[in-house]
């Protein structure tokens, strides 16, 4: 997971859900991975750049020239600002290998570089998709890309770096620390959107990927057990759309599984459906019929949760059912 040698808490604000999925983009492409509670001792004005495990630490005595934490989780994770800023630099239409630098020398792959006030910088390197441009005025927690394996990078991560002054970098663990908020594990400031379900999950989400990979004509049994059988199934699915093939359905396998329903679908995307507004208080038959009965159950729950109620089944309605 290396780049240089081998090269919150959810907010009930629909805006913020329509900003996700619209960055998201529809047909994008151990156990459910949540978003962590906030600090209750964070220092306002600071955010976690992302959801994660930590992997290679700063100038650690094997990378003394690692000046970051790299922070790795599934493809299109969503990666926010850790501060109020101005983006500097970004470089966009990098690709897995990728040997050309950044906005920062050395460092490879779609990134984003932030100003900050009190002359503090922050970086974010190996994006899947940059979603800010040169000039934009961020805040703290705003969406700013996806995380992704562009550059020279071993698979997907964050590779987080902040400065003070710029080109003087500090580890941004221990800068994060001193205001309450665990890189990785602390919910940023914005996050929401979809779960991230992987080998070893059981439950109604596993489900829920199971009646979708099912509607997309591969085999699967749908008994809520995300097992090996499963993992294969959802690797064959990302295989076939272009994505990254982990076996994990992160945000952007979620956009390319999901497709809208309206009332007179039928088959396994509607059991999918079904079954999520079951898990969220609805007392419906999974039998794949979007009736009038489902309609109504939509309808309440897009009410319940701030949502247009208007019975279809968008982007937005999916990322917050799930």
């Amino acid at each position: 997971m290396d780049d240089d040698s081998v090269s919150g808490r959810l907010l009930d604000s629909a805006v913020r859900r329509r900003t996700l999925i619209a960055a998201l983009g529809v047909g994008v492409g151990a156990g459910v991975l949540g978003n962590a509670s906030p600090a209750l001792a964070a220092v306002a004005g600071w955010s976690n750049p992302t959801l994660g495990t930590l992997t290679s630490g700063y100038k650690t005595p094997s990378r003394p020239t690692h000046t970051g934490w790299d922070v790795a989780n599934n493809q299109g994770t969503p990666v926010y600002a850790t501060a109020d800023g101005t983006v500097r630099d970004v470089k966009t239409n990098s690709y897995p290998g990728d040997t050309t630098s950044g906005p920062l020398a050395g460092r490879t792959g779609n990134s984003v570089h932030l100003n900050h006030a009190d002359s503090y910088f922050s970086y974010y390197g190996h994006l899947h998709r940059v979603l800010v441009s040169v000039g934009q005025q961020v805040s703290c927690g705003q969406l700013i890309g996806l995380m992704g394996n562009t550059g020279n990078s071993s698979g997907p991560h964050l590779h987080f770096e902040i400065h003070r002054p710029r080109l003087t970098s500090t580890d941004p663990r221990v800068l994060l620390a001193n205001r309450g908020i665990t890189l990785g594990a602390t919910a940023p400031v914005g996050s929401t959107g979809y779960p991230s379900v992987s080998q070893g999950a059981s439950g109604w989400v596993p489900r829920v990927v199971q009646y979708l990979v099912r509607a997309r004509g591969i085999s699967v049994v749908v008994d809520g057990v995300f097992g090996p059988g499963c993992a294969s199934a959802v690797r064959s699915f990302q295989s076939s759309r272009g994505l990254y093939a982990d076996g994990v359905v992160g945000p952007i396998t979620w956009t390319a599984l999901v497709l809208p329903l309206r009332e007179g679908n039928s088959g396994d995307l509607v059991r999918g459906l079904q079954t999520a507004l079951n898990a969220r208080g609805a007392s419906l038959i999974v039998d794949g019929g979007f009736g009038s009965v489902t309609a109504t159950a939509v309808r309440s729950f897009q009410s319940r949760n701030g949502l247009v109620a208007d019975g279809l089944v968008g982007p937005v309605t999916w990322s917050v059912l799930v």
